[in-house]
């Protein structure tokens, strides 16, 4: 009895430290501070598991939302190893064409496409769409979700009409949801470089512009979304010849992505490339 009592007494502790840690991550994410956040759902994740068990709905979630997040600061194989782990019970529980799949299929695809793994993408985010189609989701914003990553998917293989396509389509569907404003304005902010692309510069510098409002009202100059449209700000000064604004901005957005992710990230190791890059253009401009 008394063992029994113990354990029930750990349980509840567990309990409110999960309810604990859950709103600190809250706060986390509002902030865009993904190193902070990185480091609780680690801790969530243990608990979870331990608290409600490895093939409870509460650990698919948590295993889905580390491998999700863990991609942003580069620990590609922990993310990998979660989201495998929780699609393999998700197939066990559910079957293949559920939502859950789907979302688990979707941060597996992110995470490939983070890593620059391109051979099975396309074909996770076919396979995603399809099992959300299956579900009547067409015009829901898990839908338009896929549409987008596969949409950036395409614009680093160069299909920038593909992308424009897909990200023409995720904003129709988001226009119905005003709840997702941040999702509509990164989905404008993804727009800037393919319309540049195809020879579109006024619709460039229009979804830009628009993006950048949003997510500046939304979550204000210090969230990773932020550096984001500052980057591709820095890109159409730095096409327009304007190399010492580039920089600036490159600057910028290097400094809040560093303090977001981290200096392992890839986002900041590109953001890193692109100043080294601008600085020799301004070098032989001399």
């Amino acid at each position: 009895m008394e063992k029994e009592r113990k354990n029930m007494s750990d349980i509840f502790e567990k309990k409110v430290r999960i309810n604990e840690l859950t709103q600190l991550r809250n706060s986390y994410m509002q902030q865009g501070k993904v190193i902070e956040e990185v480091a609780i759902l680690k801790e969530l994740a243990k608990l979870t598991e331990e608290v409600f068990g490895e093939e409870s709905d509460e650990n698919i979630k948590i295993l889905n939302e580390v491998g999700g997040t863990l991609k942003y600061v580069s620990e590609f194989d922990e993310a990998v190893k979660s989201l495998l782990k929780a699609q393999k019970i998700i197939v066990k529980k559910y079957g293949k064409d559920t939502i859950p799949y789907a979302t688990c299929n979707l941060n597996l695809a992110e995470t490939y496409r983070f890593m620059g793994k391109n051979d099975e993408i396309e074909k996770l985010y076919l396979e995603t769409m399809a099992i959300y189609e299956k579900n009547n989701l067409k015009n829901d914003y898990l839908y338009a979700s896929v549409c987008n990553n596969l949409g950036l998917f395409y614009q680093g293989v160069g299909k920038y009409k593909e992308a424009l396509e897909l990200h023409e389509k995720s904003l129709k569907i988001l226009e119905n949801f005003p709840e997702n404003g941040l999702q509509y304005a990164t989905t404008l902010s993804n727009m800037v470089f393919p319309y540049a692309k195809v020879g579109e510069s006024e619709k460039s510098h229009e979804v830009l512009e628009k993006s950048l409002k949003l997510i500046e009202k939304i979550v204000g100059k210090e969230h990773n979304l932020y550096s984001a449209s500052l980057n591709n700000l820095a890109i159409q000064y730095f096409n327009d010849g304007n190399f010492e604004k580039a920089l600036e901005l490159f600057e910028k957005s290097a400094e809040i992505c560093r303090n977001t992710f981290g200096e392992n990230s890839a986002n900041y190791q590109n953001l890193m490339e692109n100043i080294k890059m601008v600085k020799e253009v301004l070098e032989q401009t001399k």
